[in-house]
């Protein structure tokens, strides 16, 4: 168990003892008040975790645990500053070692040094002694409630999960999926030659496990065979018609649709749906408003082919009633008998007691839950990491009877788990109340976003607590991108995502209090410019925001209701921003500036304030029209995350990111406009995430600049052409980088001024030297001009792992040798490969002299190959000992083949 609290005292007594901080202060003459701050950090967080315990009860010791926050927040910030000008100095004495420092350095430095040394040093001092001294008020108030000290129990690693429906952990929805089934199949018959649709709402209370029976009911065979498509839209509490009408052609075409037009959207569904017969399920539908849904089913029954059916799931009789065709099926709670049978098959394998003495006590809290499935998964989560003596106290916990939690909805079961949860974990879970309910959540941006607001202090450790938040249930719904990306690279750097379950967002919500808050629409921006009874509590409470897009009501509502040091800002939707005045962008950047505590900022545009964010960790401007960074943005010395992500017009970033040290991650992928990376960025050597790398050939600019950087993920080298030779190419040391999971290498000309030009033989050399580690997963070659693969394709063994291997625009390239025997291979994509003649190619001869007549399976785990513009492919495999050999592809499920005029016969035959 833990307190919400217990990250930020450690983060502030990390960053007292940090060396850096420790030496400036020294210097200043400050060092006796560091080291009083750190005995009373120390103090404080000894008793933590009772006067947490005890807040719940006293409203006294509840006042003293607001105040230690805001007197925790100030002195974070105080010594973020002392931290800052720490990096600041260490950044300009590598610049003076450089001799580097030119007139726009100079210039840059202006924005964040005061004209007077004296005055900053006497101001940033006096920060300093008044957080003290309120600290220290705190403590002596303290020390009157006589609190108890504990230590948190040390981390415990838990195996990771997956969150893939299986059937066999599903316990008593059989029947009722068989009566959905059968329902929606005889009435979809009866139905035959009628044009409206049939609406089935399926109603219960969250976590009974609605979207569960509309899964099995969605992926039973006969559903399948029945209906000619079969689509899946969460609709979560806003009913927006053109997202839904989007979500239905992405979902059933697999792209994105960015039409934006309710004619276009109108026009593109009647091709998708085409007057088929679908069943499309509506998940988690709040709409009470039934002229939104009579436009909505307008649309739906227009292109609908007969017997089609909708399945809506919601919480609400009146959206049944609004919606329905069909009595709605009531969901029901699982039966005592049941709910142990359930918990059973979710303790399995999570090393359980087994005594008779430990299932007394299990069966009495399970039936604490009441037959509700989401409380009983937690609970099943939580009693494994227990002894006996813990799980007598879950029993007898108070929060069973706790009626606070009765009159805000929160489940008794899921608020018990969470208490269990350790302090880190804990305010993990709760910042992800600032995404909207059913929004997927990427991993690697939450985890960098954690990082950013000092609620870990590493990927490793974030990664820990983010498997066990899903292992715990707090997170479900993790999807691990298992989509090819064709021709295309926009799934390269995508990583896995999740969702918060309903009610678990409810917790989030819950225990965060007021600092997370969400604006979606304008009638809540206009209740707290009213000051309605619903929003008063929020005025200058909100540490983490975040919002649906710029508007001048949002914009007035942020000053409302954001706390002076308010830590994150996010802005969701950039397409909304690009429509804004330059009025509003002026008032927006005035507004962020003046929440100078910033850690995290996601917005679509470079603000002309934004250099005041000195302490941001994490900046998302990604899909801005920017053609370059101003020069400012390095001196934003504390900076860990990067993203630029489809910035197609940046061509530049400016030549001081080598001095902002604290970078791990750069986002750079769908910047198709960037000429060159700025010099020595091999200098950052605490750089993780490099997504794209544009190699030149000037001094610093080169793949040499990689030999140092212990990168993790993705990395897509453009521009290969410019590495001079395959000595050059060694210096990128692509084979240390063991933790590389995807490759991209492209030469990056001009196809079409290749097509006549001779064999490169110093490509060969040049791919050869780029031999990566074996622990590569996807591979990308594009715009090779060697007529044959490196050693290391042809030998299975060094990829081993390859489950993904994208050929492009090599135009001179005849073979692929031993490609096929690729044990991990599942996608293969070859495309405008002018010379190739045959995939599959064999040795003349065994080892026994004998023919290879019958060569082992091609490629055995192949489930998906795309073969695009191949004139001169005529056979899946060459001519051996005379003869042709037996094809087999035995996992190969889809095959698409374009503009190949000479391939003779697919793989099936």
């Amino acid at each position: 168990m833990g307190s919400l609290l217990m990250p930020l005292l450690g983060s502030v007594a990390a960053k007292a003892g940090d060396a850096l901080v420790t030496e400036l202060l020294r210097a200043w003459g400050l060092d006796k008040s560091r080291r009083k701050l750190e005995r009373h950090l120390a103090a404080v967080q000894c008793i933590l975790l009772d006067a947490d315990a005890k807040s719940r009860t006293n409203p006294a010791v509840r006042r003293w645990m607001v105040d230690l926050k805001t007197a925790a927040y100030q002195a974070d910030d105080v010594l973020d500053d002392f931290l800052y000008e720490a990096l600041r100095r260490r950044a300009a004495q590598i610049r003076r070692r450089r001799r580097r420092r030119r007139a726009t350095a100079r210039k840059v430095l202006s924005y964040f040094t005061t004209n007077s040394p004296v005055v900053f040093r006497l101001s940033i001092s006096r920060k300093m002694k008044d957080a003290l001294e309120m600290i220290d008020e705190l403590v002596v108030e303290m020390n009157n409630f006589h609190f108890l000290q504990h230590t948190e129990a040390p981390y415990v690693d838990h195996p990771q999960t997956h969150s893939q429906v299986n059937e066999s952990e599903i316990v008593g929805r059989q029947d009722e999926k068989e009566q959905v089934v059968k329902m929606l199949l005889d009435h979809s018959n009866h139905n035959n030659g009628n044009d409206n649709v049939m609406v089935l709402p399926i109603i219960g209370m969250g976590g009974i496990g609605k979207t569960t029976l509309a899964q099995l009911v969605l992926n039973d065979h006969r559903m399948v065979h029945h209906f000619e498509l079969v689509l899946w839209v969460c609709v979560s509490d806003k009913f927006i018609i053109m997202e839904i009408i989007r979500s239905i052609i992405q979902v059933a075409t697999l792209n994105k649709c960015d039409l934006t037009e309710m004619e276009a959207l109108r026009k593109e569904l009647g091709q998708v749906l085409g007057k088929k017969r679908y069943l499309l399920v509506l998940d988690d539908v709040w709409n009470e408003d039934g002229q939104k849904w009579d436009a909505m089913r307008s649309l739906l029954c227009s292109h609908a082919g007969s017997g089609s059916a909708i399945i809506v799931t919601s919480r609400s009789d009146k959206v049944a009633s609004i919606m329905g065709t069909l009595p709605p099926h009531q969901i029901s709670l699982l039966s005592d008998d049941q709910s142990w049978e359930f918990f059973d098959r979710n303790t399995s394998g999570r090393e359980v007691e087994r005594q008779e003495e430990f299932i007394s006590v299990a069966k009495n809290i399970v039936d604490k839950c009441k037959g509700l499935p989401l409380a009983i998964k937690t609970i099943a989560a939580l009693l494994p990491s227990k002894n006996h003596n813990q799980w007598f106290s879950v029993l007898d916990s108070d929060v069973w009877k706790d009626d606070i939690l009765t009159t805000t909805g929160i489940v008794p079961a899921l608020r018990l788990s969470y208490d269990h949860l350790s302090s880190e974990e804990k305010i993990c879970f709760s910042f992800c109340s600032i995404f909207p309910k059913d929004s997927p959540m990427d991993k690697d941006m939450l985890i960098q976003l954690w990082m950013a607001n000092d609620f870990i202090a590493s990927e490793v450790r974030g990664q820990q607590i983010f498997d066990v938040l899903v292992w715990r249930c707090f997170l479900q719904d993790v999807k691990i991108q298992k989509n090819p990306m064709g021709r295309f690279k926009d799934e390269f750097f995508r990583g896995p995502a999740c969702k918060v379950h309903d009610l678990m967002h409810d917790l989030a919500n819950f225990v965060s209090g007021n600092d997370c808050s969400i604006l979606q629409e304008s009638s809540s921006c206009q209740e707290i410019m009213q000051g309605s009874t619903n929003t008063c509590s929020l005025q200058h409470e909100v540490r983490h925001l975040s919002l649906d897009y710029v508007s001048n009501n949002t914009i007035a509502a942020m000053k409302k209701i954001l706390a002076p040091r308010a830590r994150t800002i996010l802005v969701r939707r950039e397409l909304e921003w690009t429509k804004t005045s330059l009025d509003m962008g002026k008032s927006l950047s005035m507004t962020m500036s003046k929440f100078m505590s910033l850690r995290a900022l996601k917005i679509s545009s470079i603000l002309t304030h934004m250099t005041n964010l000195k302490h941001l960790r994490y900046l998302d401007c990604s899909n801005s029209d920017i053609s370059a960074l101003p020069e400012g943005i390095t001196m934003f010395y504390s900076l860990q995350a990067l993203k630029l992500t489809g910035c197609r017009k940046l061509e530049k970033l400016p030549e001081g990111i080598r001095y902002m040290l604290s970078l791990r991650h750069i986002f750079l992928n769908g910047c198709h406009s960037l000429e060159c990376m700025p010099h020595g960025i091999g200098q950052l050597n605490s750089l993780q995430t490099l997504t794209d790398y544009v190699i030149d050939s000037d001094v610093g600019r080169g793949i040499d600049q990689l030999k140092d950087l212990n990168l993790v993920g993705g990395l897509s080298l453009t521009k290969l052409r410019k590495v001079h030779s395959a000595e050059n190419a060694q210096q990128g040391n692509m084979s240390a980088k063991h933790d590389l999971k995807r490759l991209s290498l492209d030469w990056g000309e001009n196809i079409y001024t290749w097509r006549e030009v001779e064999v490169d033989t110093n490509a060969e050399g040049i791919l050869e030297a780029l031999r990566p580690h074996k622990r590569l997963e996807v591979l990308v070659l594009s715009k090779y001009m060697g007529a044959k693969l490196p050693s290391w394709m042809q030998n299975s063994t060094q990829l081993e792992h390859i489950s993904e291997l994208y050929l492009k625009n090599c135009m001179k390239c005849k073979d692929l040798p031993s490609l096929w025997q690729l044990p991990s291979l599942w996608y293969l994509c070859l495309d405008s490969l002018d010379s190739l003649t045959s995939i599959c190619v064999g040795n003349d001869d065994n080892d026994s002299g004998e023919s290879c007549i019958s060569p082992p399976p091609f490629f055995p785990k192949l489930k998906t190959m795309d073969l695009f513009d191949m004139p001169k492919l005529e056979r899946w495999h060459r001519e051996v000992a005379g003869q042709v050999a037996v094809v087999s592809f035995p996992q190969l499920k889809k095959l698409k083949i374009s503009r190949c005029p000479h391939a003779q016969y697919a793989p099936f035959a």
